[in-house]
């Protein structure tokens, strides 16, 4: 992963079972969840020749352990700030998470650092305030979102436009109905709180902005899916034209994905936000850490 790149994700592992994507936005690189263990997120940053100290922080989307169950080692090894809502923050220390550094988010409050604007939008689903990330810079936008239990006007409204789109494909409903998962189980799942089904994911692709250049399927059950009834599920649909140039890909739990990138756009500069109330910053060392940072320095806000 060059550090030239100006946008780009890889998935290191997505699944039922745990989920970490690495982004590089400018070369600032970041962590999206850390559901694996640290011995493998950090074999998957070493063949990026990265290791832990090269990292930015760690975006934590929500508290449910296949997001965040490698944290705490990686934590204790590298001190990092973990990027998150209030909420999702707060769960984590009441479960006896040790994080001295965070920079709480604001769900449809963006921020810019380093030329790049991070926004967040709510995600319906069980958790403590969940979230989902829109990443523009250099013009391209990549969006993420998994934990999705039903499709809303906020998720259409920051993922309808992407150039690199990574879409919860969680379960297939005929695999479901006949897995071994007890009653309730299946029923969170369906349920307006849960994931999104391989055909809910046509709900959004059907509606695109404009032309989709590269997607990631992403957070497929190991009890309930595959990787064939994912891309199957997209035949209906594939030939709309915002779809028909998409490079389709499935992430995968065991094995990392390849590193997908938007190319800077010349003439198109990121729009430098003003409204500071999107960032609050805790712990004063970390505060004053960034604060030495020209384009954070201007968004800090004491917890």
């Amino acid at each position: 992963m060059a550090k030239d790149t100006q946008l780009s994700i890889k998935f290191l592992g997505s699944g039922s079972k745990g989920n970490c994507a690495l982004i590089n936005a400018g070369g600032r690189f970041y962590l999206f969840d850390a559901g694996l263990s640290r011995k493998k997120i950090e074999k998957g940053l070493a063949e990026e020749r990265l290791s832990l100290s090269d990292l930015d922080g760690i975006f934590i989307s929500h508290d449910h352990g296949d997001h965040v169950c490698g944290l705490e080692k990686i934590l204790k090894k590298q001190k990092l700030p973990v990027i998150t809502s209030q909420g999702t923050y707060n769960s984590l220390v009441s479960k006896g998470f040790d994080i001295s550094e965070a920079i709480f988010l604001k769900p449809d409050r963006e921020f810019e650092f380093d030329g790049t604007r991070f926004w967040p939008f709510s995600i319906p689903h069980d958790a403590a305030e969940p979230i989902g990330m829109r990443i523009e810079r250099s013009g391209n936008i990549l969006g993420i979102a998994s934990d999705i239990g039903h499709l809303t006007p906020s998720i259409f409204a920051h993922l309808s436009d992407c150039d690199i789109l990574c879409l919860e494909s969680n379960y297939d409903e005929e695999m479901l109905a006949g897995c071994s998962y007890p009653f309730w189980l299946k029923s969170r799942i369906r349920g307006p709180l849960g994931h999104l089904a391989n055909s809910g994911t046509r709900g959004i692709l059907s509606r695109l902005k404009k032309p989709l250049k590269n997607l990631f399927l992403i957070h497929l059950s190991q009890e309930s899916n595959t990787p064939e009834l994912v891309l199957e599920n997209l035949e209906i649909i594939r030939k709309i034209e915002n779809l028909r140039e998409t490079q389709i890909l499935v992430a995968l739990q065991n094995e990392p994905s390849v590193t997908v990138s938007a190319a800077a756009q010349q003439n198109k500069v990121p729009r430098v936000v003003s409204d500071t109330s999107s960032l609050s910053v805790v712990l004063k060392p970390f505060q004053q850490r960034l604060s030495t940072v020209p384009e954070f320095a201007g968004l800090i806000v004491a917890a």
